[in-house]
């Protein structure tokens, strides 16, 4: 499946920034200009807070349904974890999702809650989950993400109930947007087959 994905920052701008604040480090230590150390100390924070506010896609499902005849892509659930542990405020993190016709943002709709063994998309949050995106843990050892909404070092599905005119029908595509409050965000394509018999897909190459 031909679906793309970016980070908004490349590896190779990463590790030349990285580079950069490295060598500017050692200027100052040799030169000790308090100008030069300010400057540095500014740039090291701006490529951490893009390192450690990076969230992996681990993978992305979806699920059928069929309304008034028409079958299409109505849910999907992101299963991210973060690359370096951070806090990240999910009240401060918005999610775009567009198509060939408009454009929509959402929030975070307050509600978490833990995978256990229930089924992902039979799940009872589901029916809380409008215009907004809900959470489902599955790794929240510290209970950052139920009782604070945090995430911290966890792992859990990020939810979504796609609004009428931003369902996936047979061949067509949206696109998603995942932004933190700062730092990197995480864009993809979800591409949906010409013909799929199961009523659940696993959305690869992300």
């Amino acid at each position: 499946m031909n679906n793309k994905g970016n980070t908004g920052i490349t590896a190779i701008p990463l590790l030349a920034s990285l580079l950069m604040v490295s060598a500017t480090t050692s200027t100052v230590i040799m030169n000790g200009t308090d100008g030069m150390d300010f400057e540095t100390d500014q740039t090291l924070n701006e490529v951490m807070n893009e390192i450690t506010t990076y969230l992996k896609i681990t993978s992305i499902i979806g699920r059928y349904s069929v309304s008034n005849g028409t079958r299409s892509i109505d849910k999907i659930a992101i299963l991210a974890k973060q690359f370096i542990t951070n806090s990240i405020k999910l009240a401060d993190m918005t999610i775009q999702i567009k198509n060939n016709n408009d454009v929509i943002m959402l929030g975070y709709s307050g509600y978490a809650i833990e995978g256990n063994s229930e089924l992902i998309f039979d799940h009872q949050i589901w029916g809380k989950t409008n215009n907004a995106f809900s959470i489902i843990t599955i790794i929240d050892e510290d209970r950052s993400l139920l009782d604070y909404g945090i995430l911290n070092d966890d792992t859990a599905f990020i939810i979504i109930k796609l609004p009428a005119g931003f369902k996936i029908g047979n061949g067509e595509t949206i696109s998603v947007k995942i932004t933190p409050p700062k730092g990197v965000y995480r864009s993809f394509n979800l591409v949906a087959p010409s013909f799929h018999a199961s009523n659940i897909i696993s959305f690869e190459d992300i």
